[in-house]
């Protein structure tokens, strides 16, 4: 009669000591996924917001591809659906903070042409909205998101943007394409 009490607390110990274990694990595995998640959101987030910066400027003439150097700035406006290469070395905006390449999206109203410009400095991707002819100053930019990649290219009316976080696409309706 004792060895069965002492089989039947043992045997409770035990069941007892696998449920916390069980917890334990179960915990973890929902902390993982729960971290996992919210990093999906920020990626899903960062690539919504380009995506829309480029929507809400979609129109003919809009997108180009500017080269930013201390020297100054040239850029390479896309023509309908056609694609945007690679712009030279060479510039008219002097004074520049920033080096490398910015996908500028080009708005013309009453009181003059301005510039959305999306770029990398210093790991983050920055949106600096400015006239067209104002130097490129980060600043005055808002940070997007961190990333130490940023680049992006258009042909045949799509526009790709890649970051860390990902690829996104855009088929501009300017071209004639579906929004996607």
């Amino acid at each position: 009669m004792n060895s069965s009490r002492i089989f039947t607390g043992i045997l409770f110990a035990l069941f007892v000591v696998t449920l916390l274990l069980a917890i334990l694990a179960g915990t973890d595995v929902y902390r993982g996924l729960a971290r996992e998640g919210r990093v999906a959101d920020e990626a899903r987030l960062s690539l919504t917001l380009l995506a829309n910066d480029v929507r809400a400027n979609d129109q003919v003439g809009a997108v180009g591809r500017a080269w930013v150097t201390r020297d100054g700035v040239d850029l390479t406006l896309a023509e309908g659906d056609g694609e945007l290469g690679q712009a030279s070395l060479a510039g008219e905006v002097e004074g520049s903070l920033l080096e490398g390449p910015a996908l500028v999206l080009r708005e013309t109203l009453p009181s003059g042409v301005y510039e959305t410009r999306i770029y990398r400095y210093d790991g983050t991707i920055m949106e600096e909205y400015a006239l067209a002819d104002a130097a490129y100053d980060p600043e005055k930019a808002t940070a997007i998101v961190k990333s130490s990649i940023f680049d992006f290219s258009y042909a045949g009316g799509l526009l790709t943007l890649v970051t860390d976080s990902g690829q996104v696409q855009v088929a501009l309706r300017c071209a004639g394409g579906e929004a996607t």
